[in-house]
C-alpha cells in the first residue's frame, strides 16, 4: 500500500571518535551525527526544501543531498519574537496599534522560557534521538510535536530534550520544527489567489515531517509500523490534525495527546475566521496589493500577532483562535475535535493517551486581575457570557460545593475555566475512543507548583520536565514554576510516570497500574505528589457542564464561536475607527 502523501505536487554536540561518528543513509542522502548523554543524535535533518524567498508561502516539497550532510547542529527555530528582534518588533507594535485592551495571553517569564534565539524563516528540520542505528530489533518511534501556541518554541526546545527519553525507555524520538505564526498558521490563500498554496502550511509542515519518518526511520533503528505522534498544547492541536487527515491515519500506530484544547489562541478554526483573520492582518498591515507579503519584512507579522493575542480583555469567555489551522476541506476536512469525540476512529489497532493539567487556566490567566483579586459577581460575569445569568451562579455554587476550600471567587475562576477550555474536550474525546473499544488511558498533572507563591498550582506545561525526565537545575530554572520543589520527589514520580509513558509508547499498554479509562469507571491517573489511579475524578464535574446545558462539543463551541464573532464585529468596528 502506498502510503505516501501528495502535499500539493544550537549547540553543537559534543565531538566523537571518527569510528564512533553515528551515519544513517536516508533516501534524502547521508547524515553524520554525533552522541550526546548515551544515545546517538541527528541533529538539523531537512525534510523539506527552505521556505524561504520566492518559497514563502509555498508548501513543503522534498529535499535530497548529496555526498555526506552534517547533522550535529539543531537546525533554526521558526520565526518567532527572541532577543534579537524583540524590540524591533515592540516598535512595530506601538507604530501600528490603534489601542488595545487586554493583557499579554501569558505572563513574560512564559515568552523568555519557550523564546529562541536561533529563528528563522528557514526552519523545516527534525532532529532525532536513537539508542542506536545498529541494532537487531527494530525500535518504537515516537515523534513530538512541540507546543507554544503556533508562535514561540522548536524541535530542539532544551526543556523537551529528548536523550533521557529516549535511552532510559529504549525508543526513537523525533521532534520536527515547521512554520508557525503567520507564515505557517495565517491562511492568506483564503483571500488571494496570489498565494493559493497558504492554507495550512504548519499543518502540511507537519504532516511533510510524519510522511519523513515513515519514510526513513529504519535507517536509525526504527519501525515504521510502530509510530506513536505526540504533543503537548499546539503540539496537541498537532496530533489531534494527524488523527483527523487521512492521509496520516495509516503512518499512525498510537497517539499521546496532552492539553489540548479547541478554544484557544492556537487552536483550529472554521473557514470564515480564517478568512476574517487573514483579513485583520491585512488590514493592520495597510496592504491592498497581496505580492507585497511575499517580501514583507517578517518582524511586522510577529507584530501584528502580539497585538492580535491581546485583541480581547482578559475576561472575555470566547474561542479567540487567531494562530491556528482552518477547516479547509482538504487537510482539515472538519474541526478535529467535532470528528475525534464524536466519529468512528477508521483504524482499529488503535491506542491513545490522554492528558491535562489540573489548572490548565493558571499560565495564561493567573495573573489577570479576575484571577488574583476578583470577586463573586467578577467571576460570575465571566461564566454568565456562555451559561447565561442564572446558569452562571448556578456554575459558580456548584463548583464552590465541589471544592469549598478553594477559598477565593478567582480560585474558582481557574476551575472552572480549566475544564471548558481543555478538560472537557479531552473528557468527550476520550469518551468517545473509549466507547468503540479502543484502549484509552487518561492522566491528569496534578503536582501543585511551589514558584511564584504557587499561584501557578498544577499549571499548563508543568508535565514536560517530568515527561522528557529533564530535571537538571539548569533546564528547571527555565520553568521557575519549579522554585523551591523536592528534587528527590520529582525525580521519583518522574521514573515511575515515565516508566508507563515510555511503556505505552512502545506496546500502547502503560501497564496493569494503570486502568483504562471508560464512561463507567471515569479512570484517571493522577500524577501529583504520588502516581496513582483514582476513579470517577472529573464525573462531578462533567455532569455540572451537562446540567448547565453543555450536552457535547458542538454545544460549547457553537457558544463561544458565537461569542467570538459578535465580539470581533464590535472589535473591528472600533479598531477602524481608531485608525
Amino acid at each position: 500500500m502506498d502510503k505516501r502523501i501528495d502535499l500539493l505536487s544550537q549547540p553543537r554536540l559534543p565531538s566523537v571518535a571518527a569510528t564512533a561518528i553515528p551515519r544513517a543513509a536516508t533516501k534524502s542522502g547521508m547524515l553524520l551525527g554525533g552522541c550526546e548523554d548515551g544515545v546517538q543524535v541527528f541533529r538539523g535533518v531537512p525534510y523539506s526544501e527552505p521556505p524561504v524567498g520566492d518559497r514563502r508561502f509555498r508548501s513543503p516539497i522534498p529535499l535530497r543531498w548529496e555526498g555526506e550532510r552534517d547533522a550535529t547542529r539543531s537546525g533554526p527555530a521558526s520565526y518567532q519574537i527572541n532577543a534579537g528582534n524583540r524590540e524591533k518588533v515592540m516598535a512595530e507594535v506601538h507604530a501600528m496599534d490603534p489601542g488595545l485592551p487586554g493583557d499579554p495571553l501569558w505572563p513574560a517569564y512564559a515568552a523568555e522560557a519557550y523564546a529562541q534565539n536561533n529563528a528563522s524563516e528557514d526552519c523545516l528540520y527534525v532532529d532525532i534521538w536513537t539508542p542506536s542505528i545498529e541494532r537487531a530489533e527494530k525500535l518504537p518511534v515516537y515523534v513530538y510535536y512541540h507546543g507554544g501556541a503556533n508562535t514561540a518554541s522548536s524541535g530542539h526546545f532544551r526543556l523537551e530534550n529528548a536523550a533521557n527519553l529516549a535511552r532510559e525507555e529504549n525508543i526513537i524520538v523525533v521532534r520536527p520544527t515547521y512554520r508557525m505564526g503567520a507564515l505557517g498558521c495565517v491562511h492568506f490563500g483564503l483571500v488571494s489567489d496570489r498565494f493559493p498554496e497558504a492554507i495550512n502550511l504548519g499543518l502540511q509542515d507537519q504532516i511533510a515531517a510524519l510522511q519523513w519518518v515513515y519514510d526513513n526511520i529504519e535507517a536509525f533503528g526504527g519501525d515504521k509500523d510502530n509510530i506513536t505522534v505526540g504533543g503537548e498544547s499546539a503540539g496537541a492541536t498537532a496530533v489531534s490534525h494527524l488523527l483527523t487527515y487521512p492521509g496520516t491515519q495509516s503512518l499512525i500506530r498510537r497517539a499521546i495527546i496532552q492539553s489540548f484544547s479547541p478554544f484557544h489562541v492556537w487552536c483550529t478554526q472554521e473557514k470564515e475566521d480564517g478568512v476574517a483573520i487573514a483579513q485583520i492582518y491585512l488590514q493592520i498591515l495597510n496592504i491592498d496589493d497581496t505580492d507585497k507579503l511575499l517580501t514583507l519584512d517578517p518582524d511586522k507579522f510577529l507584530a501584528v500577532h502580539s497585538m492580535l493575542q491581546r485583541y480581547f480583555p482578559a475576561d472575555k469567555n470566547c474561542a479567540w483562535r487567531p494562530v491556528g489551522p482552518v477547516v479547509d476541506g482538504n487537510f482539515v476536512p472538519q474541526l478535529p475535535v467535532r470528528f475525534l469525540s464524536e466519529r468512528t476512529y477508521p483504524r482499529r489497532d488503535f491506542e491513545v493517551m490522554i492528558g491535562f493539567a489540573k489548572d490548565e487556566w493558571q499560565y495564561f490567566r493567573g495573573h489577570s486581575k479576575t484571577s488574583q483579586r476578583g470577586t463573586e459577581d467578577d467571576v460570575i460575569a465571566v461564566f454568565a457570557q456562555v451559561f447565561g445569568e442564572g446558569g452562571a451562579t448556578r456554575m459558580y455554587r456548584a463548583y464552590r460545593e465541589l471544592y469549598p476550600d478553594h477559598a477565593e471567587p478567582g480560585y474558582t475562576l481557574g476551575d472552572v475555566m480549566s475544564f471548558e477550555f481543555f478538560k472537557y474536550a479531552s473528557l468527550a474525546i476520550a469518551r468517545n475512543f473509549a466507547s468503540q473499544g479502543i484502549p484509552t488511558h487518561v492522566f491528569q498533572f496534578s503536582y501543585d507548583l511551589p514558584g511564584y507563591g504557587g499561584y501557578l498550582r498544577a499549571a499548563h506545561t508543568g508535565d514536560t520536565a517530568i515527561v522528557f525526565r529533564n530535571l537538571t537545575e539548569d533546564i528547571l530554572r527555565m520553568w521557575p514554576g519549579y522554585d523551591g520543589a523536592d528534587r528527590a520527589e520529582l525525580r521519583r514520580i518522574a521514573t515511575q510516570f515515565g516508566a508507563m509513558y515510555g511503556s505505552f509508547i512502545r506496546s500502547g499498554n502503560p501497564g496493569s497500574a494503570w486502568r483504562k479509562f471508560d464512561g463507567e469507571n471515569g479512570a484517571i491517573m493522577w500524577l501529583g505528589h504520588t502516581v496513582e489511579p483514582k476513579q470517577h475524578l472529573l464525573d462531578r464535574e462533567w455532569d455540572t457542564f451537562t446540567r448547565a446545558g453543555i450536552e457535547d462539543v458542538k454545544v460549547l463551541e457553537k457558544r463561544l464561536s458565537t461569542n467570538s464573532r459578535a465580539s470581533l464585529n464590535v472589535r473591528n468596528r472600533a479598531f477602524a475607527t481608531k485608525a
